[in-house]
Formats: structure tokens, sequence, C-alpha cells
């Protein structure tokens, strides 16, 4: 399927669509251009600083109206599959966004709680990895959001959730709920309602292009993001994408 055939597009949001701080040159103009066609926007994201809510009143700031329903975070799939599993209390180590999404899962936050979960958390401490450690070896278990490497800024870069979850698992097995697990390509199906083969998966990070394969869509990789031209020509079969592109403004040249 070519990009201009697409009727519905889902953006990665970190170091694809902004630098947390501001947007990427081209960016809104982008999705104003594919607004204005009257295609489908939507928003994924492994970061959890914030909310569906908190990134939807985010992208409205930065001049792109949105709705909490056009987001998915890996923070709202792990609320999700910890009410399936009728786990109803966890310990946290992870900011706002994240806690927010549990909470209204109805899902309690205790220091006693016998489940850990790992978002990003820019306060993490030795007394977290005290605690989660504690609490795998009775579960043997970690649910983690992402393993995202670095958290991009526009005047500096920042180790991201991948170095927070490396330093536990040593001590603890860890279950990612984000991009491209099972876990979180099965909530996406029930959350987005798009037809694949007319929808495009674009992201700047191999984890991205791997989930928007295996969920049937046409993919895009944003290489001035996460993934340089080294670690594309080693991807393995099911990260390829179908079109490698280096700049938000050939994206839009190719999609119109």
């Amino acid at each position: 399927m070519q990009l201009h055939e697409c009727d519905t597009f889902f953006f990665d949001l970190d170091r694809t669509l902004w630098a947390w701080d501001e947007m990427k040159p081209s960016a809104l103009d982008l999705l104003e251009t594919l607004r204005t066609t009257e295609n489908n926007i939507y928003f994924h994201t492994d970061n959890t600083l914030l909310s569906r809510k908190g990134y939807a009143d985010k992208l409205t700031e930065m001049g792109f109206q949105t709705q909490r329903e056009d987001i998915i975070t890996s923070g709202y799939v792990l609320a999700e599959k910890l009410t399936h599993q009728g786990i109803k209390e966890v310990y946290v180590a992870g900011e706002s966004g994240l806690i927010t999404e549990l909470q209204e899962n109805d899902i309690d936050i205790s220091k006693e709680a016998e489940n850990a979960v790992l978002g990003f958390d820019r306060n993490f401490n030795y007394d977290k990895i005290q605690k989660i450690s504690n609490i795998a070896k009775k579960t043997g278990n970690t649910y983690i959001c992402s393993n995202e490497r670095i958290f991009q800024r526009v005047n500096k870069s920042q180790p991201h959730q991948k170095a927070l979850n490396n330093s536990i698992r040593e001590f603890s097995d860890l279950k990612l709920v984000g991009k491209p697990s099972d876990i979180y390509r099965k909530r996406f199906k029930r959350y987005f309602s798009y037809f694949p083969g007319k929808s495009a998966f674009i992201g700047d990070r191999l984890e991205d292009i791997e989930t928007g394969n295996k969920l049937g869509m046409t993919t895009a990789l944003v290489m001035d993001g996460a993934t340089d031209e080294e670690e594309l020509k080693n991807a393995k079969d099911d990260q390829i994408p179908d079109y490698a592109i280096t700049s938000l403004d050939k994206l839009r040249r190719r999609i119109i």
C-alpha cells in the first residue's frame, strides 16, 4: 500500500513528532495537511510521563487539537492488562501519567502490593530497586512499559526507561507491555477502529515498525529519531519498514 492511499495514520510522539519541549519542523504542517484532507489521525507512545489526557492536552497546547481517545499509551495498556488479570493493587516506580492510568482503572498504589510496575521515572533510586527486587522474590516478575533508550529534549538527551529496566533485570523477570509486545497489539486492536490495509504506522524506533508490521499496516520509519542506518541494516525481518524517510517534510510529500 502506498502512503498516499492510506486514510488512517498512527504517529509515535517522542523523537518522531516532537523533542518533548517543542514540535519538530514540519510536524504541525503534516498533521494539519492530513486533517484538512479528512484522514484519521491517532497517536501512540511508550512514554508514561503523561496520561492519555495529558498527552491530548500537550498536543493541543502545541497547536494540534487532540482528544484523549485519539491516543494510546503503554501506561493505559498496562492498566487494562492488570485489570483483566484481576490485579487491584501494585507498587509503582513511575510518574503521574502512569499513576493516573492505573487509578482510573481502580488499581490502588501501595508499598505493600505483591506486584510491581515500572514506567519512566526521573526520580528512580536505590530504594525503589530494593522494593521491586523484594517483590520479585515473591512473585517473580515486574511489568515494564518500555525499552526506550533515550528521552530527547530540545537541548539535551537523557536516559529513558531502558536504563531503569537494566538495573532490576538481575532481580526480576521483566514483562513488557509496551511496543512491540503481544499485550500491546491486542489492546491496540480493541482500542482503535481502523482497517489495517488502509492504515499507516509511523515511528522512529524499530519497535514501532515491528508493531505496525505485525498489525498489518503500512509502516514508515522516520530516520531523524532513534534509529540510524546501521541499525536499520541489522534489523530483523519483521522490523523492516515499507518506507525509511529522513524527515517529516519528506513524509508529507510522500503522503500528498
